[in-house]
């Protein structure tokens, strides 16, 4: 199977493969997880994620299996194989933690301050092999700046995952105790990267809600997406939503739910991945991830604002990796036009699963 770069239109959507250049066959475990513009730049773009395979650096080799390195990109979208666009990053412990990392996993870029890059993620260290530490990082793009565990709930949490941040704000999601097995038991919350707080994000109407985007328009109001379920499973089918936030007020408003190719009876599952602003700045656009029994597919959404505020209509434009063997593609990531995810696909010679990211652009 080809690894070569390629254009492949199909649909009104064009799709190129965007993974890590020198690993080879392992390229195809590249998973992408965020983006941003660069600020002050027209054209570069950061973009976060891991590296899963054996073909890393020997200092992350351990015993465990699917080692994540994690890694964030500068450059043109274009640029994926120019080498030295690619920064190899890894959670830094306090001199006087004697674990070993092994995990790291970035999501949600952003620029900091002077030049500097954020980033959010999750790592796993050697003393709770099966447990998800969050993390926010800030400093320069080499991954030398400072490293800071989040910890939400007071700490009573497991499997904490740091999704996205702009703005002094950051979303994510932890794990606690279950009532019983069939009680879903992720938690989403808010975390102020300036006061390290981390906030509970609760808000009426939603029952077991999950974040993965935050947009900050300006001043005191965010923009936030997920998705939402009833707390025991089976229940309902989970729904999209956005909703807004003020900083210094702490309220939320404009809370609306958003089915697949807007069911009047949702019987799809789906979620949103991330936020962008759209092109003519009156809306947004979201990365979506849908389930349906054992079906599972991606999609492209645009909602426009209303006149008095409100979130309107929402247009759908489904996403599925146009390459033969393909069995599943996911939208992990947006920016303006253009969907990042992976696509999972079997390689028909050595009947082995392979994963690839890829970038596909929303032709207007």
């Amino acid at each position: 199977m080809s690894h070569t770069k390629s254009n492949i239109t199909v649909q009104e959507v064009d799709y190129i493969p965007f993974n890590y250049p020198s690993l080879g066959i392992t390229s195809r475990r590249t998973i992408i997880e965020g983006i941003r513009a660069v600020s002050g730049s027209q054209h570069e773009v950061y973009i976060s994620g891991g590296l899963v395979g054996i073909d890393l650096p020997q200092e992350v080799q351990t015993e465990v299996k699917n080692i994540w390195q994690g890694f964030i990109y500068k450059g043109r979208l274009e640029d994926a194989d120019k080498l030295e666009n690619w920064h190899l990053l890894q959670y830094k412990l306090e001199d006087d933690d004697d674990d070993i990392v092994f995990n790291t996993s970035c999501y949600g870029p952003n620029n900091g301050e002077n030049g500097t890059v954020e980033i959010v993620g999750a790592y796993i260290k050697s003393s709770s092999p099966k447990n998800n530490l969050g993390f926010y990082y800030n400093g320069p793009i080499d991954g030398s700046g400072t490293w800071r565990t989040v910890t939400p709930n007071n700490g009573n949490n497991k499997n904490v995952f740091m999704h996205s941040v702009m703005g002094r704000l950051a979303v994510g999601n932890y794990q606690s105790d279950a009532a019983d097995e069939n009680t879903i038991n992720v938690n989403a919350f808010i975390y102020d990267v300036k006061t390290q707080e981390c906030i509970d994000f609760i808000v009426d109407d939603l029952k077991a809600p999950t974040l993965y985007g935050i947009w900050h328009n300006g001043g005191n109001s965010y923009t936030m997406a997920g998705g939402n379920s009833a707390r025991k499973i089976g229940d309902t089918v989970s729904q999209a939503f956005l909703v807004d936030y003020d900083y210094l007020t702490r309220k939320f408003s404009n809370l609306q739910f958003f089915s697949y190719h807007n069911e009047s009876t949702p019987t799809v599952n789906v979620h949103f991945e991330g936020i962008t602003l759209n092109k003519t700045n009156d809306g947004y656009n979201m990365p979506s991830d849908w389930m349906q029994g054992t079906q599972e597919g991606a999609s492209f959404v645009t909602v426009k604002r209303n006149k008095n505020g409100s979130f309107g209509f929402a247009e759908w434009k489904d996403i599925a990796y146009p390459e033969e063997n393909v069995k599943i593609t996911s939208a992990n990531t947006v920016y303006l036009n253009k969907v990042l995810g992976i696509y999972v696909s079997k390689n028909s010679e050595q009947k082995e699963t392979l994963i690839s990211s890829y970038c596909a652009t929303i032709i207007d």
